[in-house]
């Protein structure tokens, strides 16, 4: 659960930190206090996406960060081993939001990226807000709501179906390649014409440096004769070097007798004639190769020509070359030898078939099995929350080609329908339901899949929407009964509901040295804050009264729960 939250520079929050607890935290306030701004920090630091407009104003930057306490369990454990973060007595997760474009998130002290963020809150907090209405009425989500609420049951079936499907699809796409007869004789042609102009080329690895090296040569012929002409000359010329050190030596010799330094130099004298002869001849031999030829120049360019637009066409380089090389060849064996290997490919895709829509259809059985229970839970959850004779059904659509249409998810088209008055006939969720009904739809929901997840953190930011009188006390029950088991934090304006409160907090606005802030206070005794949701300051008596008779009433259901 969510132990702490400390926000900073979100809208109207300058700095503020408040601790969470167990069971129901309530938070209230007037319209345009900054409720809503605690929500947004909540579903930043929870990986949502941000833009900067959240930074405050005159800040450069907003940060949050949440500590979790009591979040340990199987999935978390190994989400955070997948992504090599240590898991600690304590979960913290931190978020930072710059102008300067420089964004950051940390799990644990460890940057990672905002994906894992958020693939790790979606098993630790689940919020339900108004954007929550519109993916209810997204009907691609009602097979997974319905999943969700069988989960234990569909698991090692659901497992099989995507195992049979990516084996179908793997075959499938393998038969494909094949095409019919006449395209696939098309292929072997393209690929036989391929193979034989690689084998043709028969390039060497390396042969295209070769050959730059060798045109370089040739195409600089004159320059390289020259050159070694001119050294020999200066090397072993008319006035040759070597003589010139031998005469040196000489001299040096004849007075070694009165200079004891003299016989190494001259030792050093022999060593440097005898390297500067074999410069000499490594000279002449390089000089001695030189042999331009007009027609092995044609031979260079004509071969380099060839390598490249052998690259061009099969790779860019002769790694990549080899590849599409055998590549080709095992396309090509394959196609060639297709009557046989087609034979073989079809009676695997023919038992894939089979073991497919076997377990398409024992899934699509067992959906249904579950459907009738979702659909008497949510209706007997409707009834308690003031909508009795409300109908619902989960419709399973009619599929003309299972095959066709089946995902590794199944081959089921599901969507919701409701008839929320007697008589009338059913409808999909999405063209008839109204606000409150839809608050209350979701509340349903949530107090149904609360008893399944393994999520401890439940936040409800005006789940209360067209919500009143008795319907009203109701909710608070339904929030109060979730709250004993999973934590809840929930944005009201609900006197009903706030008087359920474990924890209540109130949200109040300020201004100060002429800008406005958002500051928030838990608090000891919630009567007037219960009151001003009653009924305001100018009922205050009456709201007063009422209030306390609300607690009362409050304290007293939750007591009934203890027992």
């Amino acid at each position: 659960m969510i132990d702490s939250l400390h926000v900073e520079n979100i809208a109207l929050i300058e700095n503020l930190t408040l601790n969470f607890y167990k069971g129901l935290n309530i938070l209230s306030g007037e319209t345009g206090a900054g409720k809503s701004i605690l929500i947004d920090s909540l579903n930043f630091v929870l990986g949502e996406r941000a833009d900067k407009s959240l930074i405050r104003f005159g800040a450069d930057y907003a940060l949050v960060e949440a500590v979790f306490c009591d979040y340990q369990n199987e999935k978390v454990l190994k989400y955070l081993e997948d992504i090599d973060v240590e898991a600690d007595d304590v979960l913290i997760l931190k978020r930072k939001m710059s102008t300067s474009d420089k964004n950051e998130c940390r799990i644990n002290g460890k940057t990672v990226t905002l994906g894992m963020l958020k693939g790790l809150t979606s098993l630790l907090c689940d919020i339900h807000g108004q954007h929550e209405h519109q993916s209810l009425l997204n009907v691609k989500s009602h097979i997974e709501l319905l999943d969700s609420f069988g989960a234990k049951e569909l698991a090692s079936l659901k497992e099989k179906v995507k195992e049979d499907y990516a084996e179908f699809s793997k075959l499938r796409s393998r038969l494909s390649k094949f095409g019919d007869g006449d395209e696939r004789f098309r292929r072997i042609d393209i690929l036989k014409y391929q193979i034989e102009e690689i084998e043709k080329a028969d390039v060497k690895e390396g042969e295209e440096d070769e050959l730059l090296e060798k045109r370089k040569k040739i195409r600089n012929i004159e320059k390289l004769q020259t050159a070694y002409v001119e050294a020999l000359n200066l090397l072993d010329g008319n006035v040759s070097t070597v003589a010139n050190l031998k005469n040196a030596q000489n001299y040096l010799l004849s007075i070694s007798s009165y200079e004891g330094e003299i016989a190494p130099i001259c030792d050093r004298l022999d060593s440097a004639v005898i390297e500067l002869k074999d410069i000499v001849s490594s000279v002449e031999d390089l000089k001695d190769k030189l042999d331009f030829d007009a027609k092995e120049a044609d031979m260079v360019d004509e071969r380099l020509d060839l390598i490249r637009m052998i690259f061009r066409k099969y790779g860019g380089n002769y790694c990549e070359l080899v590849k599409f090389h055998e590549k080709a060849k095992k396309e090509f064996d394959e196609l060639s030898n297709a009557d046989e290997l087609v034979a073989q490919l079809k009676i695997e895709y023919d038992l894939a078939v089979k073991s497919l829509s076997a377990n398409l259809d024992e899934l699509t059985a067992k959906r249904k099995g579950i459907a009738k229970d979702f659909e008497n839970k949510i209706v007997t959850e409707l009834s308690d929350l003031g909508m009795k004779g409300t109908t619902f059904v989960v419709e399973f659509k009619p599929v003309a080609d299972r095959l066709s249409f089946a995902t590794a998810n199944g081959a089921d088209d599901i969507e919701f329908l409701i008839s929320p008055n007697k008589g009338e006939p059913l409808k999909p969720l999405q063209k008839i339901i109204s606000g409150g009904e839809m608050s209350r739809f979701m509340l349903a929901l949530k107090n149904i899949v609360s008893k399944i997840d393994r999520i401890q953190t439940m936040v409800f930011d005006e789940i209360d929407t067209g919500i009143s009188g008795h319907i009203a006390e109701v909710v608070a029950q339904k929030l109060c009964n979730i709250s004993r088991e999973k934590q809840v934090l929930a944005v009201t304006h609900l006197p009903q509901l706030a008087s359920m409160a474990d924890t209540h907090f109130k949200i109040e606005k300020y201004v100060k040295d002429e800008k406005t802030y958002t500051s928030l206070t838990k608090l000891d005794d919630s009567t007037s804050e219960l009151a001003r949701l009653i009924g305001g300051a100018e009922y205050s008596d009456f709201a007063t009264l009422h209030a306390k008779e609300m607690k009362t009433w409050a304290n007293n259901y939750k007591k009934g729960l203890k027992i």
